[in-house]
């Protein structure tokens, strides 16, 4: 069904196209791919360097944490029979705790990584917007597509302007560093 819809505005919108009087000149349509811009600019890994930094952290610490509770496993395990059996209910307790405090824990790290990173990437996207529309009015392409999100199928590689993108946008945002420093 969500294709159909897709395939229907695509046709919809080449139909208003072909239907638009050409003004003394050729119709220029580009496809910009925002996910590979946003793959190859040097901010994009830039805030994947540091998002992978902030994971291997959260990771080392789950990691430490499931450690814990693996042993305390084996320890009710090994001791269950030799425990009074309110001993035993007091390190069941303890163990069904602390996998709760696991649990919660890596919920927590899911829901903080993944606001980290939107807070990472949404700034990036925008300039990434703004880059293409500054090509878009400077090269006169009257339409600029986003590959991933408009259902394009197949297009001819001349009218991609990714690479384009990616380098305005790192030779601004180097400038940008530069300023900063």
């Amino acid at each position: 069904m969500k294709k159909m819809v897709i395939l229907g505005s695509l046709c919809c919108w080449l139909f208003l196209l072909m239907a638009v009087p050409l003004q003394a000149g050729e119709m220029k349509i580009a496809i910009v791919d925002l996910q590979k811009a946003l793959n190859l600019c040097e901010a994009g890994k830039a805030a994947k360097a540091k998002l992978t930094k902030k994971f291997e952290k959260f990771k080392k610490d789950l990691d430490t944490r499931q450690k814990e509770l693996e042993d305390l496993k084996k320890e009710l395990e090994k001791q269950s029979l030799m425990l009074s059996l309110e001993a035993k209910r007091d390190k069941e307790k303890e163990y069904e705790r602390k996998l709760r405090d696991f649990k919660d824990t890596y919920q927590d790290y899911k829901e903080e990584m993944k606001r980290a990173e939107y807070e990472a990437i949404q700034p990036i996207l925008q300039d990434l917007h703004r880059v293409t529309e500054k090509i878009r009015k400077k090269e006169g392409y009257l339409l600029v597509f986003e590959k991933n999100s408009a259902g394009i199928v197949c297009y001819e590689n001349k009218i991609d302007i990714t690479n384009k993108v990616v380098q305005l946008y790192n030779k601004e945002w180097k400038n940008k560093q530069k300023k900063a420093k």
